[in-house]
């Protein structure tokens, strides 16, 4: 029997997600933000439904990323959104990936391996405006875009840029990022080139600048529901699309001025009623949420007891009349009425909502709904894949040396 503990995923609610941007954006572009796996939501399926929904493109952070789009049918645009290996342009030639250019040398190697294959490589230009990460510094990238504009067998498809705080209440800093990409566009519009697609904007900055929507918005988070920090209104009625769930595995009682879980850090104050969860921190149940986080059981918030662990957490459930093993557990989502959302976990312990879907772990089954059905589920996911396993042990495979075979000898009979 499959472990309780799942993430369902509302992909009706990932369609009005995108439908919500688009009418606030008007006639501009999405460029849906799915790294990270669609920040743990699971980035086929969602892209998916987001290309269904009006996306009009993808933006990924690796190459793996983009294959792996590829191969669950996306025809759409894939745009790489920071620097990859060299060793992968080969495989962003095959797949017909937009390569992100953060600097010339790449560029030529690119158009070089484009020429040899006789291919054309799409690019975009990243151009850095104050990240300070990857890209382009903005006082050079006129004339380094107009020298890659040059190279055979290049289609230089859009430039781009990133904010660094336009989650900050004052937005003076993104003002004067933006200021400098429009700089860059001025430049290269009077050397007579005008760029086909100009994008800047992720979550914060579409809901917050429509200065900066250009031709097309970025975002990611408020595709899943998700609300960033804009300090104000929202401007567009989001649906959260995932929610975090398990069972209750086991149920007891202790004494008043028992203490619990490792380190003792929790001592009981009254004769009290606990429940097992089978989920932790590996899961995405984060530690910090030890004595301090709550969770939902019967419609009651209940709240976590002790050190969260690796795989178990306990939680008091004393005041949840009728708590028992097997009862549905709410981490965050609705239950009878009452809501715990991601924003709130993620406020409690000083984090982003983001950072919480993405610590969702493997073993956490996707559960994936559309018209209020379940339509598929992801299987626990296995780190190390029995098929691994069978490569890194078999016989065929090449030891270094003596001793390393004698340790694979020894291991032999495992």
């Amino acid at each position: 029997m499959p472990r309780p503990t799942f993430a369902r995923i509302d992909l009706d609610a990932v369609a009005h997600n995108v439908q919500a941007v688009k009418r606030l954006i008007g006639d501009r572009k999405i460029c849906a933000a799915v790294k990270a796996d669609a920040y743990g939501h699971g980035a086929p399926a969602v892209a998916k439904v987001m290309s269904m929904a009006g996306a009009d493109m993808f933006g990924v952070a690796m190459t793996e990323e983009a294959v792996e789009l590829r191969d669950a049918g996306i025809r759409k645009p894939i745009i790489l959104l920071t620097a990859v290996p060299e060793e992968d342009i080969e495989e962003i030639l095959e797949y017909g990936i937009s390569a992100c250019i953060v600097e010339e040398g790449f560029a030529r190697r690119l158009s070089e391996k484009a020429v040899a294959s006789a291919t054309v490589a799409d690019v975009q230009v990243k151009v850095d405006t104050g990240m300070r990460r990857v890209g382009i510094l903005y006082q050079q990238a006129a004339e380094a875009i107009l020298r890659i504009s040059r190279l055979p067998n290049v289609r230089l498809s859009g430039i781009f840029s990133h904010f660094a705080c336009s989650d900050a209440e004052d937005l003076s800093t993104s003002r004067e990022q933006l200021r400098r990409f429009k700089w860059v566009i001025g430049a290269l519009e009077s050397a007579g080139l005008r760029m086909p697609l100009l994008h800047m904007a992720n979550s914060c900055a579409t809901l917050r600048m429509p200065e900066a929507h250009l031709d097309c918005v970025r975002p990611g988070l408020i595709l899943c529901g998700l609300h960033p920090k804009t300090h104000g209104e929202c401007g567009i009625q989001l649906q959260p699309v995932m929610s975090l769930h398990s069972r209750v595995s086991f149920c007891k009682t202790v004494s008043a001025g028992e203490k619990l879980g490792y380190g003792h850090t929790f001592t009981a104050r009254r004769d009290s009623v606990i429940a097992t969860l089978p989920i932790g921190y590996h899961d995405g149940f984060l530690r910090q949420y030890s004595n301090k986080g709550q969770v939902l059981v019967r419609g009651r918030r209940a709240p976590v007891v002790g050190r969260v662990c690796m795989d178990q957490t306990l939680v008091d459930v004393t005041d949840v009349p009728g708590a028992c093993t097997g009862d549905e557990v709410v981490i965050y989502g609705e239950q009878g009425g009452s809501r715990i959302s991601v924003e709130e976990m993620a406020s409690l312990v000083d984090s982003i909502p983001y950072e919480l879907t993405c610590s969702v772990g493997g073993r956490v089954r996707r559960r994936y709904v559309l018209g209020g059905v379940v339509v598929g589920e992801t299987p626990m996911r296995s780190v190390v894949p029995p098929a691994l396993v069978r490569q890194i042990f078999s016989a065929s495979t090449a030891v270094p040396d003596g001793r390393a075979a004698s340790q694979c000898d020894r291991l032999g009979a495992a």
